[in-house]
């Protein structure tokens, strides 16, 4: 009974420090602790049983050693997607096509099909935000509503739905024995049930502000959408649809090392298509390379 409240306890402490604001490499070995002390597991090898230093250390070395290759190639993939401008090409494209009349529909597919397609949710935030800014301007909707708009697109039905790249969807491979193809007819239906109740719940709660007198103020630190050359949305859409199906032929064949395929595939078709409109191959670079570090690192701890 200990050992199951201590287990508890680490986590909800782990979620309320996160939240709170303490660093990761902090608080997940403290909370660790918490469940370690509760279990009866000793902080230093005093025998030949597990302790909580070499057995917290070699989860955390194990872990980055496994999948380092695939956070920094993703890291990668989503800083390049940025730097090209290939990124905003889609989105705006999306947004474009949908038009203001759809202003939360636009942001929410935008994000989406940047998610589905193996970037990083950093990335996408960064894309979508001043296009979701100039969206909900011209439609009037309140503002405090387009986080929940770019979480919806992107954290929800995209980056745990089959076949996936996102990490989120490879992790309990090797653990649960299985493909990122696993039930994906139960992961259609769950996606399209998050998608659909996801989107209409949150046009109730906007229209429901909208009704009380609630509409978009404008704030002096708003971003404007860029003005500076894009590529053609394709030569975005292309190195998505590289990762993706590259991951689908190689997923039984490489298993995990599928998607570090898929991912240099992506990495290397997004340069060769888009290199014009990449003014700081090294600024992008260095940028994928600390994202990548402080992800897995994050990861790790916890």
């Amino acid at each position: 009974m200990l050992s199951l409240i201590g287990l508890l306890a680490g986590l909800g402490l782990l979620i309320i420090l996160t939240m709170r604001g303490f660093n990761l490499f902090i608080t997940a070995p403290l909370c660790a602790l918490l469940v370690a002390v509760t279990n009866g597991i000793p902080f230093w090898q005093v025998s030949d049983k597990l302790d909580f230093v070499n057995g917290y250390m070699s989860g955390f070395s194990g872990f980055v050693a496994a999948w380092f290759l695939m956070f920094l190639l993703g890291s990668l993939f989503g800083k390049l997607m940025e730097h090209t401008g290939a990124a905003d090409a889609v989105a705006l494209a999306i947004v474009n096509k949908l038009g203001q009349g759809k202003a939360v529909l636009a942001v929410v597919l935008a994000c989406a099909v940047l998610t589905y397609g193996g970037v990083s949710v950093f990335v996408v935030a960064f894309s979508a935000y001043p296009m979701a800014v100039s969206l909900f301007k011209g439609a009037n909707l309140p503002r405090r509503f387009i986080p929940a708009a770019l979480a919806l697109g992107s954290v929800t039905f995209t980056m745990t739905s089959a076949g996936s790249p996102e990490i989120q969807n490879w992790i309990p491979i090797p653990y649960l024995n299985t493909s990122p193809y696993a039930g994906w007819q139960v992961s259609i239906i769950v996606a399209i049930f998050m998608a659909v109740c996801g989107y209409m719940l949150l046009m109730w709660m906007i229209n429901r502000a909208v009704s009380q007198g609630e509409h978009f103020t404008q704030r002096s630190s708003d971003p404007e959408i860029t003005d500076r050359a894009l590529p053609h949305p394709l030569k975005g859409i292309v190195p998505l649809g590289v990762v993706l199906l590259l991951s689908f032929l190689l997923h039984d064949s490489l298993q995990q090392a599928a998607l570090i395929v898929a991912l240099t595939g992506g990495v290397v078709s997004l340069y060769l298509l888009n290199y014009r409109f990449l003014h700081n191959p090294a600024a992008a670079t260095n940028e994928g390379v600390l994202g990548a570090l402080l992800a897995i690192g994050n990861t790790a701890a916890v």
